[in-house]
């Protein structure tokens, strides 16, 4: 358990954290972005936590916002590629056989051009958080989503703050 503590700690890191001045700007004029949900694990496909609960979530929270979510044919034809990916993990604990380990990621990726030669082009991360980690038992799998929200929620602050009109 110690482990498990000291490796979520470690990857928990400030370091990590891509929300600053420099990467917000990226946001700038961003009003659409492509979202994509990464299978999640079998122990994590419940009936309240599947890959398309968790699009139908960050999607809706994205409409509200005022940001435009972008089918995937959309996504290739749009300025930068915009691409919000959500990643979430959840597995089984070896030592309690009820209990759950989680972790929730988002980062959005864009089209990028090397400045010294303008020709080479790449898709990177440009906004970021650190991961979030929990345990849940069985019957608490809400507070992983409830977690996919709180994540979203960070991005939309940093939108928000980028895009104030």
């Amino acid at each position: 358990m110690t482990a498990m503590a000291g490796l979520v700690l470690s990857l928990t890191s400030p370091l990590l954290a891509l929300d600053t001045p420099n990467e917000r700007i990226t946001l700038v004029g961003l009003t659409a972005v492509h979202v994509v949900v990464y299978d999640l694990r079998a122990e994590g496909d419940r009936e309240s936590l599947t890959r398309s609960s968790l699009q139908a979530e960050v999607e809706g929270r994205l409409r509200l916002a005022g940001l435009r979510p972008l089918g995937a044919a959309d996504a290739m034809r749009s300025a930068g590629r915009p691409t919000l990916e959500l990643r979430v993990n959840v597995s089984r604990s070896t030592g309690a056989p009820n209990l759950y380990v989680y972790s929730v990621d988002l980062a959005l990726r864009q089209q990028i051009q090397l400045t010294r030669a303008r020709t080479i082009e790449s898709y990177a991360i440009t906004w970021s958080e650190p991961p979030d980690f929990g345990t849940v038992d069985a019957t608490q799998f809400s507070r992983i989503m409830n977690a996919v929200r709180a994540k979203v929620e960070q991005f939309l602050v940093a939108w928000r703050a980028a895009n104030p009109d």
